[in-house]
């Protein structure tokens, strides 16, 4: 993997914590109750010394010792012999996902025309909310959400745009690793979207970042969903580090 790929790896691994890690052999098992794959899955790192199968079995008996399925994310850039072994035990492929990168040098961030709230720090209630009703997620059974919000150790920031009533209709948030903003979380109302609501809060966040020292930025998307790609390519995710999917037993 090149240095860019490596930190842009690394800015949205540190963006988005789980709440237990597990160092094994070259992987990262990531552990945080079920909430999302990225934070409950096994990543490889590294290089390791133990066979494959022994590895994959090891992380099968901990994910099912938490009551949860095994997920392996993996990057377009690993090696494809561990892609084949878990073919061959059943591991299913989900999602392949883009990691694209913005250079600021190249393309400079713009304060957007609207007004849009930065929040350093942890997210409001508020902003919680807002980005659960517009995902669709249920009401959070617990405080893991907030709890991993709370275990980032980054400069971060939450963007919000409000309506006329002063209702929030669009949010992001960043973090700032090796002079690398990693966009994360960004949701628009469904019945607010292609109004220019997402650019705006992301070209504001990505203004915050250019202040705090930042001269790049990441981000992760599904390329399926082409509405998304379209419009960050438009702001300057031009350039595709790698890809990753999941495979789950």
């Amino acid at each position: 993997m090149d240095r860019l790929s490596a930190s842009a790896e690394e800015a949205c691994l540190n963006a988005w914590p789980a709440l237990k890690e597990i160092f094994y052999d070259g992987w990262l098992i990531r552990l945080a109750n079920g909430e999302t794959r990225r934070t409950n899955s096994v990543n490889v790192i590294g290089s390791g010394t133990r066979a494959l199968e022994e590895k994959i079995g090891h992380c099968e008996r901990i994910y099912e010792a938490h009551g949860q399925p095994t997920y392996f994310r993996i990057r377009s850039n690993d090696d494809p012999m561990l892609e084949d072994v878990l073919e061959a035990r059943g591991f299913r492929a989900e999602d392949e996902t883009r990691t694209l990168f913005m250079d600021f040098a190249a393309t400079p961030p713009e304060t957007s025309p609207r007004s849009i709230e930065i929040h350093e720090g942890a997210p409001t209630e508020e902003w919680l909310k807002a980005h659960e009703n517009f995902c669709g997620r249920p009401p959070p059974k617990d405080d893991t959400r907030r709890r991993l919000l709370d275990l980032v150790a980054l400069p971060i920031a939450f963007a919000a745009a409000r309506d006329a009533h002063g209702r929030i209709v669009s949010v992001a948030y960043g973090a700032i690793h090796d002079r690398l903003v990693s966009l994360q979380w960004v949701a628009t109302d469904p019945a607010r979207r292609r109004e220019g609501l997402s650019r705006a809060t992301l070209m504001d966040l990505l203004m915050w970042a250019e202040r705090r020292g930042a001269d790049g930025a990441c981000l992760q998307v599904l390329a399926a969903n082409r509405p998304a790609v379209k419009l960050y390519e438009s702001m300057g995710f031009e350039r595709e580090l790698y890809r990753y999917h999941y495979r789950v037993l």
